[in-house]
């Protein structure tokens, strides 16, 4: 199977999700039918995986699954592309945090020619599966490139862990003898000035609160120039006010609410998201960190000590790479690589033969 048809398969893929998205395929289509079947699993499965938040992430994928973003992402590696007969077997294992959190590793394994084992995590079981069926109805071959297991991964010429930072030790003890990347927990943060416009803090909203804040290009972290004015923030902040209805986000709010009340920890309350002022850049669910700068270029030489830490910065202003304007947090591009490790040339720099 050559480069092409790869890559036809992904474009097939996204054309299936645009359909589906748009309402368009046909009433009783067996793929929209499994497609729909499988977010409702994954919401019934996972409590924070609720629909909107899964209609987003196929949308976001079904941009990127386009012919030209395709070509453009895979030009600079495309001479230097394994065929079928010598790919590898590459065991992913997954987080689930998120919908789909593990669909660009999968995307860069098969599409580079390799073959694809995936651990998934038992938080999003469903929706890539789905994903495999359909390549698997569009192109059989691909589809036989394609496992998955729930259980212990062996034979496998490399690996891509994504988890924890407990669990990333654990990966890193574990598969130390094997050719690996392994990715611990990251986030975003956000550097205000008080000049934002209402448009700006609407999309840093989204950078906040899609999926629930949990994915490793949400903001949790501010960084406010002294004196900011909270009102426009909370302003924005609004479009998200239906999550006082979601049972676990609002059981997160009064948890941290009554341990900031009992602790004497200051604490901005607008009724589902709690701000209060700390160091760190990780913040749970329903809270949000922030800390205040004085010098621009002395929080940038700060950050810049803390890279292993965050994923994107967010600015109005971009002032620090990797960065994105508000509102894109959420929306990488194929070339926006977790922890900024190029998957792709990670596994066209594999040996030729690997003995463990």
């Amino acid at each position: 199977m050559e480069l092409n048809e790869r890559i036809e398969a992904f474009v097939y893929l996204g054309e299936v999700l645009r359909e589906f998205l748009e309402g368009k395929g046909e009433r009783n289509n067996p793929i929209q039918t499994l497609l729909e079947d499988s977010i409702l699993k994954a919401s019934a499965t996972n409590p924070w995986f609720i629909r909107e938040q899964i209609i987003h992430a196929l949308s976001a994928w079904s941009v990127n699954l386009e012919r030209g973003k395709l070509d453009a992402w895979l030009e600079p590696y495309a001479s230097q592309f394994c065929t079928d007969t010598d790919g590898k077997e590459i065991a992913v294992i997954m987080a689930g945090n998120i919908p789909l959190v593990g669909f660009h590793d999968f995307l860069s394994v098969l599409i580079s020619g390799n073959r694809f084992k995936g651990r998934l995590s038992p938080n999003d079981p469903h929706l890539l599966p789905a994903f495999a069926r359909i390549l698997a109805r569009y192109n059989p071959i691909l589809g036989n490139r394609i496992s998955f297991t729930t259980g212990k991964l062996t034979d496998f010429d490399a690996v891509i862990a994504t988890g924890s930072n407990n669990s990333a030790n654990y990966f890193e003890y574990y598969f130390s003898k094997y050719p690996h990347i392994i990715r611990k927990n990251r986030n975003a943060v956000a550097i205000l000035s008080g000049n934002e416009t209402g448009e700006e803090l609407s999309g840093l909203s989204d950078d906040i609160f899609l999926y629930f804040g949990m994915g490793c290009r949400n903001v949790t972290k501010l960084y406010l120039l002294q004196g900011y004015d909270f009102k426009p923030l909370f302003l924005a902040f609004r479009r998200y006010e239906h999550l006082i209805r979601h049972h676990k986000w609002m059981s997160n709010h009064d948890y941290y609410n009554s341990i900031f009340l009992l602790n004497g920890i200051p604490a901005l309350d607008n009724g589902f998201i709690l701000l209060t002022e700390n160091n760190l850049i990780t913040s749970p669910p329903a809270v949000l960190y922030y800390e205040f700068y004085d010098n621009l270029k002395e929080l940038l030489e700060q950050l810049s000590k803390q890279q292993e830490e965050i994923q994107v910065a967010v600015s109005a202003d971009p002032v620090m790479l990797p960065g994105c304007f508000p509102g894109q947090a959420q929306s990488p591009g194929l070339s926006d690589y977790a922890d900024g490790i190029d998957t792709l040339q990670f596994m066209l720099n594999l040996p030729e033969k690997f003995q463990v």
